[in-house]
């Protein structure tokens, strides 16, 4: 006969059990392992900012630093934060049309205008309620703030220092908020928001010049100006999340704060807050 002449089949027969068994470990061999959720959580040195911007003649940047993680499928890796990223899957159940959203600002955070080198500022204590006032179907979400409960803690020698060195003891800027207002969406974590306000310079009691117009950008993405840039980042699992905002100061009619701020310039806000979102009961 042939050399590759099959043997003959076997002729003993399988017991039913014996079957069972053989499938079992002939799925469990083949069928692939079901992908494990990664839980990314913020922690202190997460959600801390970066060192501080650098000045120089094209402009500054302030880096936050991210969650990173070393794998040898760098897109893969990519993918599986963006889907885990978010709070929405943690939150998203309320998160409707009328719930009650609220911002707190935390303790590392930064402000910048011109050239100076950045001010350290505690904004711990600050922040505002409002209302998710519309939804749509891709999970955008449209949340308005009441100007009576914002609340951004003034720039003074208690909340701030300038390289590592307290603001003059009298030196005070208050921020008058008039309003805040934007979006959330809930599939990626990216927010925006428009913030409209004041800041009035003090010597303790007494204004000097004239309160400065601020209207600023906040997001967790890119911000861009003509002499700074700051990049944000996205709401994580607690709802937490860095936002950044370049603004324009437009020019003064006030000698003092022209020459002081460098007017017209731009104005920088790095600034570390946490959502907090309540249906509302009926």
């Amino acid at each position: 006969g042939s050399l590759f002449q099959q043997p003959p089949a076997p002729t003993h027969r399988t017991s039913p059990q014996s079957a069972n068994m053989a499938a079992m470990l002939i799925k469990n061999s083949v069928t692939a392992r079901p992908t494990q959720k990664v839980a990314v959580k913020s922690s202190s040195a997460n959600r801390a900012a970066a060192a501080f911007s650098k000045s120089s003649m094209h402009g500054s940047q302030f880096a936050v630093s991210s969650l990173k993680t070393v794998r040898k499928n760098a897109t893969k890796q990519v993918t599986q934060a963006s889907a885990s990223s978010g709070f929405l899957l943690d939150m998203s159940d309320l998160i409707e049309n009328g719930s009650t959203v609220k911002v707190n600002t935390e303790k590392e955070c930064a402000l910048g205008v011109s050239f100076y080198p950045d001010f350290a500022y505690n904004a711990e204590g600050g922040g505002g309620v409002g209302k998710v006032t519309a939804m749509d179907i891709d999970g955008k979400v449209a949340i308005n703030f009441d100007p009576l409960t914002l609340n951004v803690p003034t720039l003074e020698t208690s909340t701030a220092d300038l390289m590592g060195l307290p603001l003059p003891p009298l030196f005070r800027a208050e921020i008058r908020a008039n309003s805040l207002s934007g979006f959330i969406e809930k599939r990626s974590g990216k927010v925006d928001l428009q913030f409209d306000a004041e800041v009035v310079p003090a010597i303790g009691s007494v204004q000097v010049g004239q309160a400065i117009k601020l209207f600023i950008n906040l997001t967790t993405e890119t911000s861009w100006g003509a002499t700074r840039s700051a990049r944000g980042k996205r709401l994580d699992s607690e709802g937490r999340c860095v936002l950044v905002g370049v603004a324009r100061l437009p020019p003064s009619t006030d000698p003092i704060t022209s020459t002081l701020l460098m007017l017209p310039t731009d104005a920088l806000a790095v600034l570390q807050v946490r959502f907090e979102f309540a249906k509302n009961r009926a």
